[in-house]
């Protein structure tokens, strides 16, 4: 073996990870195994499992055949599957599988291997792990909520990144607003499983609630999606907020990412479709919205404007702006009072 693959191979099960060319796993069958039993065993669907191998789900395996496992948040096109069966099964558009995987036509093989939106790749997983650190337990993650004094480490997700009972309890009880005794709304369970995945490329790193539930009153109306529990404002320790909003972009569908130039968190949200804004207020003041075509505050230094992606003249060109102040978080701007909610 080639010393520098041997080189790579011996840092990768060091670290964890499962090299490039190992990150397809593979099972030797064994006398008496069936695909459902395999399947139970990497905990896949069979209906996967057997489209992966080009097999029918009623299949008999003979002991010695080799079967390829497939990888979370990849779906292998079994018979009579369209890109819109896909799609509807996963929760995603059709718009989002063409483009995570760069098709050209609605045309599918058996077989063929279709990443789903948010997957990730074993290269983007190291590059990160190199970055910032190997999280010490996947789909752990600690938090802290500042205003109840609170720091929580706990099992979000389970070994497929689906959200635990207990753990959205847990995140539920940490996004109560101090100022009501009771908890407020479920969170949804794809906010979990979007934070869980922060906390994992982030390597496991605390990340601080500064709001989550929040109460109709004082700033927030009651069409903000922190009412619904559906929102958080995070920050991540050690990683700057510029860094947290472009992962959340570019790694998740049917997001809303707020950011703001002169504050201390990022927003995110689950909704039905993509949206990014900016807001150029500070502790304590009220919302100051870059709305499309208009330009970035005159008091905005060449730093803070470059940090918005948008540049001095908005987001005219930008298809992901949104505004949402009509629509959304229209406490932001008060963050002071964020920090205390």
């Amino acid at each position: 073996m080639p010393l520098r693959l041997l080189a790579a191979l011996t840092l990768a099960a060091a670290l964890g990870w499962s090299a490039p060319a190992a990150a397809q796993r593979e099972h030797r069958v064994r006398p008496g195994q069936s695909l459902a039993r395999i399947a139970g065993r990497y905990d896949v669907s069979v209906a996967n499992l057997a489209a992966a191998n080009n097999l029918r789900r009623s299949a008999q395996l003979r002991p010695g055949q080799v079967l390829r496992i497939p990888e979370t948040g990849v779906h292998y096109v079994a018979r009579g599957e369209t890109l819109a069966s896909i799609a509807r099964d996963h929760d995603c558009s059709v718009a989002d599988l063409r483009r995570v995987n760069r098709l050209r036509s609605d045309s599918l093989r058996l077989g063929q291997r279709i990443e789903l939106p948010g997957f990730d790749r074993v290269e983007e997983r190291q590059q990160a792990a190199r970055r910032w650190g190997q999280p010490r337990s996947p789909g752990v993650a600690r938090f802290y909520r500042r205003s109840l004094d609170r720091h929580l480490r706990v099992r979000i997700v389970d070994r497929r990144g689906r959200a635990r009972r207990t753990g959205v309890r847990r995140l539920q009880e940490l996004m109560r607003s101090a100022r009501t005794r009771g908890l407020g709304p479920r969170p949804p369970d794809r906010l979990i499983e979007i934070l869980a995945r922060i906390s994992d490329h982030f390597g496991g790193r605390e990340i601080t609630i500064v709001s989550g539930y929040r109460p109709t009153g004082r700033e927030t109306r009651s069409s903000s999606r922190h009412v619904r529990g559906h929102a958080l404002d995070i920050r991540v320790r050690g990683v700057p907020n510029t860094e947290l909003r472009d992962y959340v972009r570019e790694t998740f569908n049917h997001v809303g990412v707020g950011f703001y130039p002169r504050s201390h968190f990022v927003h995110v949200d689950v909704r039905d479709r993509d949206s990014y804004w900016v807001d150029w207020s500070g502790p304590g003041e009220s919302s100051d919205y870059q709305r499309r075509g208009e330009a970035a505050p005159d008091d905005a230094t060449d730093e803070e404007v470059a940090a918005t992606g948008f540049g001095r003249g908005a987001g005219a060109d930008d298809p992901d702006y949104d505004s949402d102040d009509d629509d959304d978080d229209d406490a932001h701007g008060a963050s002071a009072q964020a920090d205390t909610d």
